[in-house]
């Protein structure tokens, strides 16, 4: 059967993000949502083994039945096993077709693989042991308005409970929030890859290989920084001067498009707190933020009360415009289904009714009827204060860019008649942070190429999709992200081929492809750092607890000091544990 596949979030993909050495996490990537209809079609039946294959490769997935998705489509959450059929072209923008892949789907007996089966194939090493939970120190108590440190909603009211210097339970986080608190999915000590497992080495050995690496490479890669602190990432910048290297975020491959959009029409934006006090209609178009921001609606824009939005939902209109039913979509006020690749299409249709010229638009529209599209322009004209929400439904299908930059000129236009504003919706934590800290010091978002000595930008040229699939890069270093489940397998293969640096906290699938994986700090939970909201608002991230683990800040300084020649005392200096009383900064326990 020829199918649509595309990929996205799912609430439980996303519960298991910082447990992928655990099967859980493989089980839930490995699924596939499709119709009903396509399950007679394929003689199969949930829980049937589908195997699904592209121009790039095949694998198999275990079916799940859904009527949210339409016939001719397959659905399959973002992981391994959705990138081991996806292809590396960026089409120039820095993010593939994630949404956007055209396959055949099959019946099959063969099993499913674990993520972790799939990267040892394409030259990873297999998952390491988790290192138990140090303990310690007496440490016991309550610390209130803690930062969330998982999405770009920075949640700013968590209530983390700590018996033994361990967090037991995060009061008031989502279950992808408190799945980062109460991960134990962790190693204490750098590891080193040896032959095809694993051995532990100390922090001033593993920081002094991971720098020669680093500078005795011709074209080194420097990727993620959207899970850790603004200040680690200013110091990433350094480095990747220093060795003419170049430095790329995750937005590359999520939100990319939306700031080249962005870059093109301008920036329509406010801060969340506007709209949670204004809003009366709130859309979101490609994003569904129950299962990727599960608190957005509830914090930010339809269940809270606002200083003119007293009586929370009764107060506004939520529209959802997507491709499938999501849980998002079933809780709307409207929800509008939209047919694959027909944003800028339908952008374009309801600018031109906006304009008053609504005699040119056809009876339908990529799948929604006219009478839809013109009473949908004319609740946002009449509305008060609009908010449009935007998710990588539109940076990750054909279009990319010139959908984002199609809807910030509708918000425009409606602007002309109220007051109407665009947010994307960021993932990681950090990931608005890295276009603030890398636009600060090098006038670029993302992407930026230090190799002729100034920073040069030019998306789907110096974008880490890019230059892995064309196997440019001969050395790259990760942090603050997981390349390992969330590139394409040609990208994948190439970074398991080349000497690979892992700065994590958690064991990630990037490890299996790691020859040094250096454990830190983990931002938000052990140490201290800044972090940008979705809105760009920077926030203090807070220590709640203490780690015998040095920070990202750290490692990355005694990394420099070794790049710059400063000698191996400097390295064990800047690379060595904090293990220090918390201080004046760190948060108090109740």
């Amino acid at each position: 059967m020829q199918a649509l596949i595309t990929s996205g979030r799912t609430i439980r993909q996303g519960e298991q993000l910082y447990y992928k050495d655990l099967p859980e996490y493989s089980r839930e990537t490995g699924r596939c949502f499709i119709n009903p209809v396509d399950l007679l079609e394929l003689c199969a039946e949930e829980g049937a083994n589908l195997r699904i294959a592209t121009e790039t490769g095949a694998e198999v997935f275990v079916a799940t039945s859904s009527d949210d998705v339409v016939p001719g489509t397959a659905f399959i959450p973002c992981g391994p096993h959705a990138n081991a059929i996806l292809h590396a072209d960026t089409h120039g923008t820095g993010a593939p077709d994630y949404k956007w892949m055209v396959g055949t789907v099959t019946r099959t007996e063969a099993p499913p693989r674990s993520g972790w089966e799939i990267l040892i194939e394409a030259g990873g090493t297999a998952c390491p042991e988790a290192s138990p939970h140090p303990g310690g120190q007496d440490r016991t108590g309550t610390v209130r308005d803690v930062l969330c440190p998982l999405c770009g909603c920075l949640c700013d009211d968590v209530a983390v409970r700590i018996v033994d210097n361990a967090v037991v339970s995060a009061d008031n986080a989502c279950s992808l929030g408190s799945g980062k608190f109460l991960s134990q999915s962790r190693i204490y000590e750098p590891i080193v890859r040896d032959g095809e497992g694993w051995r532990r080495t100390g922090f001033d050995d593993a920081v002094r290989r991971a720098a020669e690496i680093l500078r005795s490479a011709e074209r080194p890669l420097l990727f993620g920084w959207s899970g850790t602190s603004a200040e680690a990432q200013c110091l990433g910048i350094h480095i990747a001067e220093e060795i003419r290297g170049v430095i790329d975020n995750c937005s590359s491959i999520c939100h990319g498009p939306s700031i080249i959009g962005i870059q093109e029409s301008g920036h329509p934006g406010s801060t969340l707190g506007q709209m949670k006090n204004r809003a009366d209609v709130v859309i979101y178009w490609g994003s569904n933020p129950i299962e990727s921001h599960p608190r957005h609606m509830s914090r930010y824009t339809t269940f809270c009360n606002g200083k003119y939005r007293t009586n929370g939902h009764q107060d506004r209109t939520l529209v959802v415009v997507d491709i499938r039913k999501t849980d998002t979509a079933k809780i709307a006020d409207e929800f509008i289904r939209i047919k694959p690749g027909g944003d800028y299409a339908v952008f374009s249709a309801l600018r031109a009714i906006v304009r008053g010229q609504a005699d040119i638009i056809p009876p339908s529209v990529a799948g929604i009827p006219k009478e839809k599209l013109l009473w949908l322009a004319d609740l946002c004209k009449k509305a008060k204060f609009g908010a449009l929400f935007t998710g990588i439904g539109l940076t990750q299908s054909p279009g990319k860019y010139k959908n984002v930059r199609c809807a910030i000129q509708l918000v425009d236009e409606l602007n002309r008649h109220t007051k109407f504003t665009l947010t994307p919706m960021r993932g990681h934590w950090n990931v608005n942070g890295t276009n603030q800290t890398f636009s600060y010091l090098t006038g670029f978002p993302y992407g930026v190429d230090f190799s002729r000595g100034i920073p040069y930008y030019n998306p789907g040229e110096t974008t880490a999709v890019d230059m892995l699939s064309k196997k440019e890069a001969d050395a790259c270093l990760i942090i603050g992200a997981d390349p390992g489940a969330h590139l394409p397998r040609r990208c994948v293969e190439h970074l398991a081929a080349i000497p690979t640096i892992v700065i994590d906290p958690y064991i990630s699938l990037s490890t299996a492809l790691a020859e040094i994986h250096i454990p830190v700090a983990c931002v938000g939970i052990e140490t201290e750092g800044i972090g940008y909201r979705m809105d760009s608002v920077p926030l203090r991230m807070k220590k709640v607890i203490d780690a015998d683990l040095p920070t990202d800040e750290q490692v990355l300084s005694g990394m420099l000091s070794y790049i710059r020649g400063a000698g191996a005392e400097a390295i064990s200096r800047a690379a060595a544990p904090r293990c220090a009383p918390p201080s004046t900064g760190t948060a108090r326990l109740a």
